[in-house]
């Protein structure tokens, strides 16, 4: 029988595993089983055999020259939910069966052709990129040149694009910007861990106009002091940045009083208290505790929902209305 294949070049031909080789030649569908031509007697010829022509009859059943979701998203370094997100977008897919499951698929010169026409799909603002220890604002020096870190973009886990303003009108990809020459013009942060107290205080800073000003060294002090993992920031008319309850230790009267001048000047929700070691950013928040039945509860969540908002919003908002 050497004219035909054994179970494991079976497999090989077909991308499964041999003990999958064994599961389709016994399946429930005539169509989708895998006929060998010595069923009644594999056992005493060492296994089952193939024929090519049988092989190559089942082979569009079990293997896809179309990407499904999972492929797609290894393939371009992102999550299976992203490829999902995509469909919406209007990456274009369509749905079948492979391995006796229903399931999506995309043409890889569709996924090539989303990626080209839309360059910036999927690409998120981080403020933080772990592997590179850079973060958003972060300065730089070229001689008596200063620059800093305008916008971070996430691309993929492995991959965050950073532009650095170099001038008021000039914006170079970081990494062109490191081989003219500009470095970071402070040590790297140190990663602190997540603050787990609710809530966050917030601040409305206006846009500095030049690389050293005051506002940037209050968002330096917070990622170096209180961590990018306890901060938020969003750009836009201001830069508002959301802080967890933590202090700014050495930050004092006698040694930053300009710094804490601005801190309460530009606090929107929240307060600054001085202590002995440092400045206070506090969330200005209080918990209220209170017990109901499990089923009132219940109806609580399906009403955030509804309202697509968490259940702590969704409290927060139907109590300040009641009590106003």
């Amino acid at each position: 029988m050497s004219e035909y294949l054994d179970t494991i070049q079976a497999a090989s031909l077909l991308n499964i595993t041999v003990a999958s080789i064994y599961k389709i030649v016994n399946n429930d569908d005539p169509a989708k089983r895998l006929d060998p031509v010595n069923r009644m007697t594999h056992k005493g010829d060492g296994g089952y055999r193939f024929t090519q022509e049988e092989i190559d009859r089942i082979k569009p059943f079990y293997v896809k020259e179309d990407l499904t979701p999972s492929q797609a998203a290894k393939r371009i370094g992102r999550s299976t939910t992203y490829i999902h997100q995509l469909f919406k977008k209007g990456l274009p897919y369509y749905e079948g069966e492979f391995r006796g499951k229903k399931t999506f698929f995309i043409k890889e010169t569709d996924l090539d052709l989303y990626g080209t026409n839309n360059p910036d799909s999927g690409k998120y603002d981080t403020i933080y990129d772990r592997k590179s220890q850079v973060y958003l604002f972060q300065l730089y020096r070229l001689g008596n040149r200063l620059a800093r870190v305008c916008s971070m973009k996430r691309v993929s886990r492995s991959k965050v694009e950073v532009m650095l303003q170099v001038s008021t009108s000039d914006r170079i990809p970081l990494e062109h910007a490191i081989n003219e020459g500009w470095k970071p013009a402070a040590a790297a942060i140190t990663d602190r861990k997540a603050i787990t107290s609710h809530g966050y205080a917030i601040f409305e800073f206006p846009l500095p106009i030049t690389s050293d000003s005051v506002i940037y060294t209050i968002i330096d002090e917070f990622f170096k002091l209180i961590g990018p993992a306890n901060l938020r920031i969003q750009v836009a008319d201001v830069i508002q940045v959301e802080v967890k309850k933590a202090v700014l230790t050495g930050v004092l009267p006698s040694t930053h009083p300009d710094m804490i001048d601005k801190l309460k000047t530009f606090i929107r929700s929240g307060e600054i208290t001085l202590k002995y070691d440092g400045t206070l950013i506090d969330t200005g928040l209080s918990p209220v505790t209170f017990y109901l039945p499990e089923k009132e509860k219940e109806k609580m969540i399906v009403k955030a929902k509804a309202a697509n908002k968490s259940l702590q919003e969704w409290l927060e908002s139907t109590i300040l209305n009641t009590v106003e």
